[in-house]
């Protein structure tokens, strides 16, 4: 069986060594998942163009076998890489963690990654799986932000009372809800990849001598 690869995409003025992002590696490893977390070029004054190329080189062409988790801007930046795919790839998986996909009254400088709407519904029809992590106190993208999102990819969002942007200064190293949404998405990738191990073993069983 093919490994499980799972892709960590970061937000503005972030690293992979901020917020949860380490922990939830150091977790899905254990769990036999291979992991990067990418660090994404210039984070403090991101430019599209840059963004959409490194995840490009760093993912390549993602499969069945592959997830995608975004935090805030790496969410568009996650539904960005994953529209510039050949419209009959199928992805494995997208969890957005504080996601939006319009101009944030915020964030004004993060205008130039949505200045142009996507696909949302075609890019949906290559996941195999997809949800939203949201909280209703979220100053930097307010939640409503993450429901429409929601609503547009046809997808759950699973939404925290208290959680404010998920970042490490608001008390956030770890998020075991992510683990949890991410280890659906393993198990089901692994549990679609069993009946074709099933053939495979039967056929090797019939053709070897008694």
């Amino acid at each position: 069986m093919s490994p499980v690869k799972v892709f960590i995409i970061h937000g503005y003025t972030a690293s992979p060594q901020a917020n949860w992002f380490p922990w939830l590696a150091t977790r899905l490893e254990e769990q036999d998942v291979q992991v990067t977390v990418l660090a994404m070029p210039a984070p403090h004054a991101p430019a599209p163009a840059a963004w959409d190329a490194h995840l490009l080189e760093g993912i390549g062409e993602a499969d069945s076998n592959t997830i995608l988790v975004g935090h805030s801007l790496g969410c568009i930046a996650a539904l960005r890489y994953l529209h510039k795919l050949p419209a009959t790839q199928r992805v494995g998986g997208l969890l957005l963690v504080s996601g939006f996909d319009e101009p944030l009254a915020t964030l004004p400088e993060l205008t130039p990654f949505v200045a142009q709407p996507l696909p949302l519904a075609n890019i949906r029809a290559r996941l195999l799986h997809c949800a939203l992590i949201a909280s209703c106190d979220d100053a930097i993208v307010p939640q409503p932000y993450s429901a429409r999102l929601a609503q547009r990819l046809q997808a759950p969002l699973h939404l925290l009372k208290q959680g404010g942007h998920f970042l490490d200064r608001e008390g956030f190293t770890e998020l075991p809800l992510a683990y949890e949404q991410v280890m659906v998405t393993v198990a089901a990738i692994r549990a679609a990849a069993t009946p074709d191990q099933q053939i495979g073993r039967t056929a090797t069983r019939g053709l070897s001598p008694d």
